[in-house]
C-alpha cells in the first residue's frame, strides 16, 4: 500500500475512534436517570415524586405527600399521563418524619408522562415526564 493512503486510513480510523467514543459513550444506554417533581399549592396538599433508575426500569420510585396534616396513612396512586388510568398496584403510605411516602421498586415505566398521588388528595398530582430510553424530566 503506498505511505499517503495508509496515513490517510490511519488518521480516518483514529478519527472514527475518537468520535465513537466521544459522540456515544460505552454504556449510555444503560446510564442511571432520577428525577423529581413537587406540586406548588401550597394553601393544599403538596405532593411530590421522584424516579431514580435505568432505561426503561425505575429501581426507586417514591410518592410523598409533605403536609398531611393528622392524617397517618393514605393509598398512594400512579396515573398514566393527565388521566385517571391507574398504573401500577396501589402502595399504602405511612406517616414518618412528618410526611407520608409510599414507595415502589423495580417497576417499568413507559414512555410518556406518570404523575404519583394519593386517595386522600385526588386531585392533586405530582408528575414526571418519561422520554424515550428511559429520560426523566420535571
Amino acid at each position: 500500500m503506498h505511505p499517503v493512503t495508509t496515513r490517510a486510513c490511519a488518521l480516518a480510523t483514529a478519527a472514527a475512534a475518537v468520535l465513537l467514543a466521544t459522540a456515544a459513550p460505552a454504556g449510555a444506554a444503560t446510564e442511571r436517570r432520577s428525577s423529581d417533581a413537587c406540586t406548588h399549592n401550597w394553601s393544599g396538599p403538596q405532593v411530590c415524586i421522584a424516579i431514580d433508575g435505568h432505561d426503561d426500569w425505575a429501581r426507586r420510585l417514591t410518592v410523598t405527600w409533605t403536609n398531611p396534616g393528622g392524617t397517618g396513612r393514605s393509598t398512594a396512586l400512579l396515573h398514566e399521563g393527565d388521566r385517571q388510568v391507574e398504573v401500577h398496584e396501589r402502595m399504602t403510605g405511612t406517616a414518618r418524619g412528618g410526611r407520608i411516602t409510599a414507595e415502589w421498586t423495580d417497576i417499568e415505566v413507559a414512555w410518556g408522562r406518570l404523575c404519583g398521588s394519593f386517595t386522600d388528595t385526588p386531585n392533586v398530582w405530582a408528575c414526571v415526564d418519561i422520554h424515550s430510553g428511559g429520560v426523566y424530566s420535571r
